[in-house]
């Protein structure tokens, strides 16, 4: 990122990957429809550079964890952790990837025995005695032992990996059988990847096909739990807009939900048209690693 820039956002946010520049929506049509993942295919040096435009641009949209973030406690617990936590005395050893400053562990705190957050940008690091920080690896390899954590939490974070199928051959890789994995993600585009990216968008993030996502997670290994399809556009306005934390409130995460099911039959991956964006925009899943 350019040090001269007053929005240290600005300066990647038009900067395109290698693989995007001179691309169309026809030459992206696989992508687009949803039949394939961008960047899952990528050599070992595209990752790289997705790395390099990915590494610190939350922590900048964020003002360096100036800003405040939406709370989200009530929907990480009603949608998460009570599903990990039934039959469940404590969470044990948790993995947090790409948790930034640890927010999204808020409700669940007590029932962590350690934390080790695994995170691209270097400004989040606050080490203590119950909180690890490692520095993300650009490959997306994770450094720990096999059958490692006894849980693992991913909130909004594989969308800006470029090879999913390889962390989530990791991911499954460190869980202890029996071990759970919450996944949040987006199930939209995000828009056009072959233009510039709006504010508040880091340069190369986009969402999941959910069909594509359901089988990528299968060939890794995990099984479902629990999954809920949520976040009604007209009401992350009103959060976005209004300040309202309408995901730390049982009025607004139910109304968002019911809202959700009556549109669901209008879900489509890549929203071209403005009656599309009518249909839920993001998934919960509470996965779990076999036991033996």
């Amino acid at each position: 990122m350019t040090a001269k820039t007053s929005n240290p956002v600005s300066a990647d946010a038009v900067r395109l990957h290698s693989r995007l520049q001179g691309q169309s929506a026809e030459s992206l049509a696989d992508y687009y429809s949803g039949r394939k993942l961008f960047g899952d295919d990528f050599t070992i040096a595209e990752i790289r550079e997705w790395y390099e435009l990915e590494e610190n641009a939350c922590f900048n949209i964020y003002e360096q964890g100036r800003k405040r973030m939406p709370n989200n406690d009530y929907l990480h617990w009603q949608f998460g952790y009570r599903h990990v936590l039934a039959g469940r005395k404590t969470l044990g050893r948790v993995l947090g990837l790409g948790s930034g400053n640890g927010e999204e562990f808020r409700p669940v705190r007590r029932w962590i025995g350690h934390l080790h957050i695994v995170e691209s940008a270097g400004g989040y690091f606050r080490n203590d005695a119950t909180t690890t920080y490692a520095k993300a690896q650009a490959d997306g390899s994770l450094d720990f032992p096999d059958n490692f954590f006894d849980t693992a939490v991913n909130i909004a974070v594989l969308h800006h990996i470029p090879n999913v199928s390889h962390v989530l051959r990791e991911l499954f890789r460190v869980l202890k059988p029996g071990g759970f994995c919450l996944v949040k993600e987006p199930i939209t585009t995000l828009g056009e990847w072959h233009r510039p990216r709006k504010r508040g968008l880091a340069p190369c993030e986009r969402g999941f096909p959910r069909a594509l996502l359901d089988e990528m997670l299968r060939r890794a290994g995990f099984e479902c739990v629990h999954k809920t399809c949520f976040e009604f556009p007209p009401l992350r306005h009103l959060r976005d807009r209004a300040g309202i934390d309408t995901y730390n409130s049982k009025f607004w995460t139910g109304l968002d939900r019911l809202c959700c099911r009556l549109t669901d039959w209008n879900y489509h991956y890549h929203r071209a048209q403005w009656f599309q964006k009518f249909a839920p925009t993001y998934v919960f899943l509470v996965l779990r690693k076999p036991a033996r």
